[in-house]
């Protein structure tokens, strides 16, 4: 018998903890002490699911752009590694984080960290277009782009009034960026 919370729903119940916190304090008057008393769980079990406040806001997206980034690696085309990153993505604590930015005290946080997110997957998108056959400016400007778009999409997915389709939010940011 366990008597512990189930472990598929803790990272979950932690991060809906973190969340209401975030917008009842601010994020950066919310600490971990107060999430996990909130969540009913252990600091050890906060560390178990995130390595900080802000993977409880960003963890999702970077499970999903690790797996975008190994796609490219592993040769596949960059629109199909950015459209494989958004695909099924669903509603989570950063599209909370971002819809609620001012309330929660986190606009420039989430601008930082969109910035290095969008640069990690830049640096992964160039080097597949330099396996291509690109030039490198050609390249970096290109996944430049295409990087910026995946992230202004979500941006806008999250922020738009009602939820379109996250992939289609991200064809129409790619066609603005020029990007194939």
């Amino acid at each position: 018998m366990s008597t512990g919370r189930p472990r598929a729903t803790s990272r979950e119940t932690i991060a809906e903890a973190a969340c209401e916190l975030f917008l009842e304090r601010g994020y950066v008057d919310t600490t971990v002490a107060e999430i996990t008393r909130r969540a009913g769980v252990s600091r050890s079990s906060f560390f178990n699911y995130f390595g900080s406040k802000a993977d409880v806001l960003w963890g999702g997206f970077d499970e999903r752009l690790d797996a975008a980034v190994a796609a490219l690696g592993a040769a596949a085309p960059v629109r199909t590694a950015l459209q494989g990153l958004v695909a099924g993505f669903a509603p989570d604590s950063l599209a909370l984080a971002i819809t609620n930015a001012e309330a929660m005290g986190i606009a420039g946080d989430l601008d930082d960290e969109r910035a290095l997110r969008t640069g990690r997957l830049a640096r992964a998108a160039s080097d597949r277009l330099l396996a291509e056959g690109a030039l490198r400016l050609e390249a970096d400007v290109r996944a430049g782009a295409a990087a910026s778009a995946v992230l202004a999409a979500v941006w806008s997915w999250a922020s738009g009034p009602g939820r379109r389709d996250l992939c289609e939010v991200l064809d129409e940011a790619l066609a603005a960026a020029s990007v194939a």
